[in-house]
């Protein structure tokens, strides 16, 4: 066993490593991130990507990025906004179960009315933390979200901008009235570009959106607002990967489509002499998998005698698609525990989190049932709006019909095998988890590969470390860390300790064995991937 003060050492050298020292920062007057939804990092080719290559070519490469759990648009989005886990932001997936909105569903978070009625009926809690949007504001600095995805997504990279806070820019707010926020911005937007393609009506209308908002961001956004932070959704190639599965010819011309955007948001900044003052991080906010066999885990749960009925508050479900979220009533203990225990004898299970164990020093490994892990460990515990069980469906790195790697099981309407070539995210696969993640411009290394772990919600600390804010700013507020080892003469990449754990659970009869591998760096622990072991 490790002795204390060697474990003391690791920790010192690790927050040696990581901590402000030596690293430029500040040259740059403009940072500017790129949400590309979906966009697994395999899909980046010199061929079909050559904007988008060259960035990661020339500037730094993170191989090790990291999608927040679970893998799927909200989560992400809000995590991008706070720099802070689920555990803590609120956002706990794609579906949120609050009862103050519907006692007996979970809602989708994908429309901001969904959002704004849960943030009117908690008091304006619909994030529960303070947003970057909001840190920057206090110091006299702008947060501008350009985003073609949901206003659901859009709304959670800047909570507060209904409120006055930054600029929010998004056509499907309230189509023809109501595209940004504040009045001023939408006004001109409205006043000066043509209507927002809507979406279904067009042949291509999630690509229409994408190349409507990127103009509003080239010809409005960079040359009139100019706001100090930019984070720009791009809501593709997520919608046609669901539809035709990542690496189709559908999706690749999708992300050729992207590419040309963002080749063309690069022109624009050259144009407005800001291409030497600029820092590009380009990110997706989740991976993607090929769907090989459909749950229906109400239904299931209905016939086990375990959920009174499809719409009964006695259990509640909250579905991210790959992944699922348990509500019990009262959390009532003995409703958890035997709904653990069927759900691990179910082939369609991957791995169960519930709460952790009570007692012991630091994080809890385990869960209080048998054969589950903590909700604590992987930052979905809370007591105000958390789950009561998680988990996971099985996975493999078997190959789609695409060619590409990464098959699931996922939530569907009915119980049973998948046809067709559909895609879907939200699990601990590490095709899902691994994101797309490089950065390049005036205060990064240039032509380096970053083999430290990064994630989305290392996002909010390194903008403010990039903009020298992080001697007002305690960055210790955040769950996520500034991405140091990528500044300019920050510390040798291949310099960073790290440690790789991984932790196993059974149930007392060892009929269900589960795997889970983190990444721990400093405070962060990345979540790399969980299986159930056959």
């Amino acid at each position: 066993m490790m002795k204390p003060s060697f474990v003391v050492a690791i920790a010192a050298t690790i927050a040696a490593a990581t901590a402000a020292g030596p690293a430029v920062a500040g040259k740059a007057t403009l940072n500017l991130v790129l949400v590309l939804d979906g966009l697994r990092p395999d899909s980046i080719t010199e061929q079909e990507t050559p904007n988008l290559w060259r960035l990661r070519e020339e500037g730094v490469n993170f191989p090790n990025g990291h999608a927040v759990f679970p893998t799927v648009t909200r989560a992400n989005a809000a995590a991008i906004g706070t720099g802070v886990y689920p555990d803590r932001n609120g956002i706990f997936g794609n579906r949120l179960y609050v009862r103050q909105v519907d006692p007996n569903r979970a809602f989708n978070n994908d429309n901001h009315k969904n959002l704004l009625r849960l943030d009117a009926v908690t008091g304006e809690r619909m994030v529960l933390t303070k947003t970057l949007g909001e840190i920057l504001a206090e110091r006299g600095k702008t947060l501008a979200v350009v985003s073609s995805g949901s206003t659901g997504s859009a709304l959670l990279v800047n909570p507060r901008a209904p409120k006055g806070v930054g600029v929010l820019v998004n056509a499907d707010w309230e189509p023809g009235v109501r595209v940004a926020f504040p009045d001023k911005a939408n006004e001109a937007i409205l006043r000066r570009f043509p209507a927002a393609p809507k979406k279904g009506g067009a042949k291509d209308p999630y690509l229409d959106q994408v190349s409507w908002t990127g103009q509003v961001l080239r010809d409005y956004v960079l040359s009139e607002l100019k706001p100090d932070v930019i984070v720009n959704w791009l809501t593709e190639p997520d919608h046609v990967q669901h539809a035709a599965g990542a690496g189709s010819t559908e999706a690749r011309a999708a992300i050729r489509h992207d590419d040309r955007e963002v080749g063309l948001v690069l022109d624009r900044l050259r144009e407005l002499g800001l291409i030497d003052k600029t820092n590009i991080i380009v990110v997706s906010d989740h991976g993607f998998g090929h769907g090989i066999f459909g749950v229906n885990v109400a239904d299931e749960l209905i016939k086990a005698g375990l959920k009174l009925g499809p719409d009964s508050d006695d259990v509640v479900l909250a579905s991210s698609g790959q992944t699922m979220s348990l509500h019990v009533r009262d959390r009532n203990p003995e409703r958890i525990g035997a709904i653990v225990s069927f759900l691990q004898r179910q082939q369609w299970v991957g791995v169960l989190f519930t709460a952790g164990k009570q007692g012991g020093s630091g994080v809890p490994v385990e869960g209080q049932m048998p054969g589950t892990f903590a909700l604590e460990l992987v930052h979905l515990a809370n007591s105000e709006r958390g789950p009561n069980i998680v988990f996971t469906f099985p996975w493999s790195s078997a190959k789609s019909p695409s060619g590409v790697s990464g098959t699931d099981y996922t939530e569907a309407a009915t119980t049973g095998p998948l046809t067709g070539t559909a895609g879907n995210h939200g699990s601990m696969s590490p095709w899902t988890v691994r994101n797309t993640f490089l950065a390049w411009g005036a205060d990064f290394k240039r032509g380096v590969t970053v083999r430290t772990p990064s994630s989305n919600v290392d996002l909010a600390p390194t903008l403010l470390a990039l903009m020298n804010l992080d001697g007002e700013v305690d960055l210790s507020r955040f769950d996520g860390r500034p991405l140091r080892e990528a500044f300019v003469g920050g510390p040798d990449e291949e310099q960073v300790p790290i440690q790789v754990k991984t932790y196993f659970v059974k149930t007392d009869d060892d009929s269900y064995r589960a795997a889970l591998q983190l990444t721990e760096l400093d405070r962060q622990r990345y979540i790399d991937k969980s299986w159930r072991m056959r």
